[in-house]
């Protein structure tokens, strides 16, 4: 029976490797001197994609192949001339250049040169001239994992890309060609705006598996079921063809269905059966390989884009599918796994994810960032008119400290700025109260001041009245 292998990379030859389009449009990328780039969410075959690509260059003759891990060479507590040498040693290895000499000797003898002035002439003087006949594929993995470098690595894929624009002026580079694999977009890899950006090459899209790509996979469903292409299908319905997921519900099934078999139309049923109570009923014990936790984790990681995301995927639970802008958040939740990009939009993978990652997921996961939740959700609730609900004086200025610097959703902006409006509207009536009552104040006053001056005209006049009186009375 076939084995469904859960994780890890596949080998060329294992019975479950799903062939795809991007296998085909990588191979034949390279073999004509493209700059590749497959850079795509975790678990989706990068690693099985590169290691069959390779086995086939070398197995066809195409040329020499090296594989580096960018994780392997180190980032922690790691110099830049560190890591370049890292770089250069690998390759030297990896390509088994045993007759260039000491490296670290040749290395230093080059001096204050930067590292990766370095790593260049030794490209050219050393790697290219060792193999002057020979075209020569460098396939960089995890290329992610610059990110935890103390030092920015633009200048290394800058390098890249030099290599690859030199092929109009040397003939000798025609001979390298790259292919870089990892979980970034292009603009992660050279993040100095004062850097060219990293937009050559050709992008290879890694999508899921087609019904009749993976059709090869319902032969480890025969005899569990009467009909294991229908089986199949239901697995597909669920996981949107998502190589990890598939494999692994295909592995669950086996498991769930070795002493009993599938009835005829009862396929869809007894799939979605198996979906909800081994992979989203209590989903974070049961995520063993890890696979759901890391999609979460990945939209969780930053704190400032962390409302600005979420919304996102609100949205596109709610409208089914937004149209793709090509905007850093759009590009993070392709990165993250949960979103994909088909027919000029942007939806959730699969229903797995939009079973796990609901509505409830994302409010909870809200409101536990925004201080304002509670307030925030009645306001909502009353279709935006309870003016009660927004925020005023100190507990606004609080959020308004909370959500600087921040990239937070539609909504979140909408509050603050109704709430700064309510804020303003009740300072201008308290100060129009305290105006008017100051008015009124003056106005009693001018009264008062009015009234004691006819008291003291009265008093004056009856006194006069009363002295000519008494003068009158003399006479």
């Amino acid at each position: 029976m076939v084995e469904y292998r859960v994780g890890g990379s596949l080998a060329a030859n294992d019975p479950t490797y799903i062939e795809r389009e991007a296998d085909r449009t990588l191979y034949q990328a390279l073999a004509q001197g493209a700059l590749c780039y497959v850079l795509a969410s975790r678990q989706m075959g990068k690693s099985s994609l590169r290691l069959r690509t390779r086995q086939r260059l070398e197995r066809e003759g195409m040329g020499r192949c090296a594989t580096i891990d960018m994780t392997r060479i180190g980032s922690q507590h790691i110099t830049p001339e560190q890591w370049y040498l890292g770089l250069a040693f690998d390759l030297r290895r990896k390509f088994g250049l045993t007759d260039g000499g000491d490296l670290p000797t040749w290395w230093q003898q080059l001096g204050p040169l930067p590292p990766v002035q370095k790593l260049s002439y030794w490209i050219e003087s050393v790697l290219l001239v060792a193999e002057p006949d020979q075209p020569l594929f460098i396939f960089l993995d995890e290329v992610d994992g610059v990110k935890g470098l103390s030092f920015a690595a633009g200048d290394f894929f800058g390098l890249v890309r030099f290599c690859y624009d030199q092929r109009a002026e040397n003939p000798a580079y025609r001979r390298l060609n790259w292919a870089l694999f990892g979980v970034a977009t292009p603009r992660d890899l050279v993040a100095d705006s004062q850097q060219t950006p990293f937009n050559i090459g050709k992008a290879i899209a890694l999508a899921g598996f087609t019904l009749g790509e993976a059709a090869g996979l319902a032969a480890g469903l025969t005899g569990l079921a009467a009909s294991p292409d229908r089986v199949l299908a239901a697995v597909l319905d669920w996981t949107g063809g998502q190589p990890f997921l598939t494999q692994k519900l295909c592995g669950l099934i086996q498991i769930a269905f070795q002493n009993q078999t599938i009835a005829a139309g009862t396929e869809a049923r007894a799939v979605e059966q198996l979906v909800r109570s081994r992979l989203i009923h209590h989903w974070e014990a049961q995520d063993d390989p890890e696979h759901l936790r890391t999609i979460r984790d990945r939209l969780l990681a930053d704190n400032l884009r962390l409302g600005r995301l979420l919304s996102l995927h609100q949205r596109i639970l709610m409208q089914g599918s937004l149209a793709a802008d090509g905007s850093p958040e759009q590009a993070e939740l392709k990165l993250s796994g949960i979103a994909i990009a088909r027919n000029g939009g942007l939806r959730v993978a699969n229903p797995i994810y939009a079973e796990i990652f609901n509505h409830d997921w994302v409010n909870q996961c809200l409101a536990q960032q925004r201080p304002y939740a509670v307030m925030l959700q009645a306001w909502v609730a009353s279709n935006f008119q309870d003016g009660s609900r927004l925020l005023m004086g100190q507990a606004l200025q609080d959020a308004l400290q909370w959500a600087a610097h921040k990239s937070l959703s539609d909504l979140d902006y909408r509050y603050l700025s109704a709430s700064q409006e309510w804020d303003a509207n009740l300072i201008r009536l308290e100060l129009a109260a305290k105006n008017k009552a100051n008015q009124m104040l003056i106005e009693a006053h001018r009264q008062a001041n009015q009234i004691i001056r006819l008291s003291y005209l009265s008093l004056g006049a009856c006194l006069a009245i009363s002295l000519v009186a008494l003068l009158i009375g003399l006479l």
